[in-house]
């Protein structure tokens, strides 16, 4: 797929920041349309009423899904009941996983990656709403965050494994192979369909996102509103913990440990960036976030940090913000999103956060 030149680029960008505030300031759209819980500034916290049922325990449990380590945290009266709705969220979570791999062929993504082009595929609801999203945010951002990289996240990890960039032709290739506007998600139906031959879904950025969601939702279902769910570097919040205000929630960017920590609740926190995932071919270091502009790894440090209503929003943002800083910062100047981007080249440190990021602790 040919690419915009810079300035075509540049001038998408003034394009999707009027979008990109709407959305952050009204929470209109395909984002809106599935989610089941309460729309609340993402920096505020929702303190629920007294418990009436005596003290509550903290009750924690762990579990690979994705790729990555889930973990759930929560308070409750009753340990058996809670064990219970943590056992029926991380079944959802197995569920999003099952429904949305590109590693299992027999999953509904792979087999709508397979399917030949213009033929519309059955889908269930689950990864109906999914699409709609990734479709929604990739729209939104004019395709700098985007779902249909699937033959670039291929080639890029070859790439990796061999330390070697890929060959032109092979890049040109993948690169044709691409574009989200060549998917087609009928709501109504239940359908999804691809147009372009060889485009493959990639769910990657999202999917994490949108299935902390659906847990942190399962959990609510049973009753256990103090509650979080992290899922690697995506973090969705419920209540706070008794005589608590917010979580605390620590923040990873360049370093091995958590350093800084923010106070939210009622919201959902993703970091992006090149903290563990990348590779150094020729001397060069590059992320695993593929710019779409080039088709390969982002070849600077960076890291961005988005809070925002759901984890369906914060998980591809952050993918965004590190791809297009400069925009992701003046889009979010206000609303419910918060972006925060770290980066550094040489000696040239900068860190800069929208206006109402909540405040940062180092301690």
């Amino acid at each position: 797929m040919a690419q915009p030149a810079p300035r075509s680029r540049r001038t998408a960008t003034r394009k999707i920041f009027i979008l990109l505030v709407m959305l952050a300031a009204f929470g209109t759209g395909l984002w809106w349309m599935f989610l089941r819980d309460a729309r609340r500034p993402a920096s505020a916290s929702r303190l629920p009423g007294p418990d009436l049922a005596g003290p509550m325990e903290k009750i924690e449990a762990e579990r690979p899904l994705m790729g990555t380590l889930f973990k759930i945290v929560v308070y409750s009266t009753d340990e058996a009941a809670a064990r219970t709705a943590i056992e029926a969220a991380f079944k959802r979570g197995e569920d999003i996983d099952t429904i949305c791999s590109d590693s299992n062929p027999e999953s509904e993504l792979s087999r709508l990656n397979a399917s030949p082009p213009n033929t519309p595929v059955g889908i269930s609801p689950t990864l109906t709403t999914i699409l709609a999203h990734a479709r929604e945010t990739a729209d939104v951002t004019s395709g700098v965050y985007d779902p249909s990289l699937g033959t670039l996240t291929t080639l890029w990890c070859q790439s990796r494994d061999s330390k070697s960039l890929p060959a032109p032709d092979a890049l040109a290739a993948a690169r044709q192979a691409t574009g989200w506007q060549h998917l087609t998600i009928d709501l109504d139906a239940g359908t999804a369909m691809v147009n372009r031959p060889g485009l493959l879904i990639d769910l990657g950025g999202i999917a994490m996102g949108f299935a902390a969601d659906e847990m942190l939702a399962t959990l609510k279902q049973h009753g256990l509103t103090r509650a979080l769910v992290a899922a690697g570097a995506d973090v969705r919040l419920g209540d706070p913990p008794p005589g608590a205000d917010a979580w605390r929630v620590g923040l990873r960017t360049f370093g091995p440990e958590a350093r800084e920590f923010v106070r939210i609740a009622n919201c959902a926190v993703s970091t992006s960036g090149d903290l563990q995932q990348f590779v150094e071919i020729d001397g060069k270091r590059y992320a695993h976030i593929i710019d779409p502009a080039t088709g390969l790894g982002l070849p600077h440090r960076i890291a961005a940090t988005i809070i925002a209503p759901t984890a369906t929003q914060s998980d591809p943002l952050a993918t965004f913000s590190c791809i297009d800083p400069d925009t992701a910062l003046q889009a979010f100047v206000a609303g419910e999103i918060h972006c925060r981007v770290v980066s550094f080249s040489g000696l040239d440190f900068k860190d800069r956060r929208t206006r109402q990021f909540p405040r940062i602790d180092s301690f």
